[in-house]
């Protein structure tokens, strides 16, 4: 004889406590000293936000951060001063915007599709840094390619530091000052500054942190205009040092070079150099050169079509899943990190 099992739903899924029924559909769980459930959906399962009598709605105790974030006071300074804003992204579809979706299709759509913003409370120290770090430099070689420009990188130093977060500009200022003086004696001409790149057929951008031309042959460099990339980072282990012949940054810098002919300008391109300033105790440079192959090139042009082909369906579809691998990256966390941790806006 064949018994059909019956299915219990009017107790607590985690204690087994009989439950009373609410008018709404959901069951009172009575208080018991080894459960702390206090309502239960029709199924006994928990109603999470009122686990321990706390609910989404409280406040959370958070750390806020107290000066206005680098970026602010670097947009204030250069309008203030009537001058274009050295440092930030390029003004079309640049490596970040396809390196966005790569790492999130939803963080994607949250910049880019709904432009939203995160409320960050706290400004993220390793990207303050490096923001200041690419200023200083910029500055740096405005002033050697044109003595009369309005910021030296004092200036700079004096005006941020007044304002933002003091350590960051301290940490930024000891790592370009030591760069400074490694680099004092080469000969160098800086050609272009912070140059912003688009194709106006495609969109896709990039911006040169600086185009400079060498006159001489150092260590395998042959003498001729370079683009040259600043990086900072924490650690010089082969991956930092070595891992630039496929980044899509520097192949896309290259094929935007070629693809609009900025040889007619600039002269013809010998490579990308990828300046690294380390962050260490005593700090370290190291200069990687990139000179990608013509196959290299095309194969990255294609995977950016094929990548730009997977965005369109996304907005077509309005499908943009999270991707928890990338909540921790190079960088540390993700700007909508807390979003999607805890569900709030």
């Amino acid at each position: 004889m064949l018994y059909r099992r019956r299915v219990v739903r009017s107790v607590c899924l985690l204690c087994g406590i009989d439950l009373a029924p609410l008018p709404d559909g959901r069951q009172l769980h009575p208080e018991v000293a080894d459960c702390d459930v206090r309502t239960t959906d029709a199924w006994g399962v928990a109603v999470i936000e009122q686990v321990n009598g706390v609910t989404h709605d409280e406040p959370q105790q958070i750390e806020i951060n107290t000066y206005p974030f680098v970026d602010e006071v670097l947009d204030e300074i250069f309008a203030e001063a009537k001058l274009r804003r050295l440092g930030g992204v390029s003004s079309g579809k640049g490596w970040s915007m396809f390196t966005t979706y790569q790492r999130c299709p939803y963080l994607y759509q949250m910049k880019y599709v709904k432009e939203r913003k995160p409320a960050i409370l706290v400004e993220s120290p390793s990207l303050a840094i490096g923001t200041l770090v690419h200023v200083f430099l910029a500055s740096y070689y405005a002033r050697m390619a044109a003595p009369d420009y309005p910021l030296s990188p004092e200036d700079l130093h004096d005006r941020i530091k007044a304002k933002a977060n003091p350590t960051f500009v301290d940490e930024a200022w000891r790592v370009f000052s030591a760069y400074r003086v490694y680099y004092s004696i080469e000969s160098i001409l800086p050609i272009a500054i912070e140059y912003d790149l688009r194709d106006p057929r495609t969109g896709e951008s990039c911006r040169y942190d600086l185009v400079a031309f060498f006159k001489e042959s150092i260590a395998g460099r042959p003498p001729g205009t370079y683009v040259i990339e600043h990086k900072t980072a924490s650690r010089f282990d082969a991956d930092t040092l070595d891992g630039w012949v496929v980044d899509g940054e520097v192949l896309g810098q290259v094929a935007l070079w070629k693809r609009l002919g900025l040889d007619l300008r600039f002269g013809k391109l010998q490579g990308v150099i990828v300046n690294l300033l380390g962050k260490h105790k005593q700090p370290q440079f190291h200069r990687t050169l990139v000179a990608p192959e013509s196959w290299q090139i095309d194969s990255h042009l294609d995977d950016l079509k094929r990548w730009d082909g997977l965005i369109q369906l996304s907005k077509s579809t309005s499908s943009f899943p999270r991707a928890r691998t990338g909540c921790i990256g190079r960088y540390g966390r993700c700007s909508w990190f807390d979003h999607c941790a805890t569900g709030e806006e």
